[in-house]
């Protein structure tokens, strides 16, 4: 009698081949639903995307179907959700006869706005391949920016953390110690231990307070964040820092000048390729000069005018675009921009890394100064009554 074949269980390997809006999950055990729904939401990396876009312009070039090819895709990627999202894309294509850009905005949360209205341009024109490769490429880009950006942050953020870690052990393990030795002789401490032992009681009395209020404190700034009086408020702020200024206004012309070329070049007209630019710039400051700029376009006033009057972004965008405009080839222009302002940002970047280093340094010294002045004070002192004995 053949053995039955033992049964994986789905906690372990997650079904890939579900189709969202179809398939039937209601009967499922209780682990297998709380394994869906911790799959559904799951985060799909941009470098997935990107490798998507890549893969899918490639089998399209070799000749294989469109819905086929995204089925093999489907089939082969490493995320699962993301692998969920293709078998829907492809049932709504092949069973729903829906197109591709249509299939892709049921998904919002994984397939931006820009995304869909550039291969809803790239199906209407005939250019889904060209599109879908420029879609490829402008992803790069964002991931490069991404990481230069993140490489800058990382020394002072880690600082940061290490010299509040720092402190905070020195609070609550290293002053109280001292203490007992300095409640032994009758002679007041110096001001700097003071505040130092007052902070040390505060921590190790009501740490709980602190944890709660730093917590709170974050949840607040998100919630506040998330709102669009308070991101518009916090970009604005950002904004009025000289240096960081001059880097934010770069990094968005850059993603103004690349993300507009790649849409004029899919057949996107102007004035809506000028909206989606608003809509999908992260910095809302700039996405609302965006939209002004828009206006006057559609009022009359001429494109290049519109950007050279803006405040925000380089009035150089103004003159390209005009030139643009003269010579037909305006995508080929800002590309060529985009690409000049990408290799300013990566230098400005790099420029911001070495002038956070000496600040961070300070702060560290200033901070290992203040506990060590405060420390060795009080025990300078005791060795002088000891002297004059």
């Amino acid at each position: 009698m053949p053995k039955k074949k033992k049964q994986t269980s789905s906690w372990i390997e997650p079904r890939r081949n579900i189709i969202y809006g179809v398939t039937d999950r209601r009967r499922d055990p209780l682990l297998t639903k709380i394994n869906d729904f911790l799959v559904d939401s799951s985060p799909i990396k941009l470098k997935e995307k990107g490798l998507l876009y890549h893969s899918l312009q490639l089998m399209v070039r070799s000749g294989v179907k469109f819905t086929r090819a995204i089925y093999m895709i489907a089939q082969r990627t490493q995320n699962v959700r993301l692998a969920r999202i293709l078998h829907t894309i492809h049932h709504d294509m092949e069973k729903n006869g829906m197109s591709f850009s249509s299939a892709l905005e049921k998904h919002p949360k994984v397939f931006k706005y820009t995304e869909t209205k550039m291969l809803k341009s790239g199906e209407i024109t005939g250019k889904i391949e060209e599109t879908l490769h420029a879609i490829s490429e402008q992803i790069q880009k964002n991931i490069k920016l991404e990481m230069e950006i993140r490489k800058a942050m990382t020394y002072p953020i880690t600082v940061f953390i290490a010299i509040i870690i720092a402190t905070m052990i020195v609070m609550i393990f290293v002053v109280p110690k001292f203490m007992n030795l300095f409640e032994q002789f009758d002679s007041d401490l110096p001001l700097p231990t003071q505040i130092l032992v007052l902070f040390s009681n505060f921590f190790t009395e009501y740490w709980w307070l602190c944890i709660l209020i730093v917590v709170v404190a974050i949840i607040a700034f998100r919630n506040w964040f998330k709102t669009r009086h308070g991101r518009r408020v916090w970009d604005g702020f950002l904004l009025e820092i000289p240096h960081i200024r001059a880097i934010i206004s770069n990094i968005q012309t850059f993603r103004i000048s690349s993300h507009f070329a790649v849409l004029l070049s899919s057949g996107v007209p102007v004035t809506k390729a000028i909206h989606i630019l608003g809509e999908i710039l992260s910095n809302k400051v700039v996405a609302d000069e965006i939209f002004q700029i828009e206006d006057k376009v559609r009022k009359g006033e001429t494109m290049s005018k519109a950007f050279r009057d803006s405040e925000y972004i380089d009035p150089v965008m103004g003159e390209v675009i005009e030139v643009g405009e003269q010579t037909g080839h305006l995508s080929e222009s800002l590309l060529r921009t985009s690409q000049q302002y990408e290799m300013e940002v990566d230098a400005q970047l790099k420029n911001l890394t070495s002038l956070i280093e000496p600040v961070m340094l300070l702060i560290v010294a200033v901070s290992v100064g203040f506990m060590a002045i405060a420390i060795l004070l009080p025990i300078f002192e005791i060795q002088s009554l000891f002297g004059s004995v």
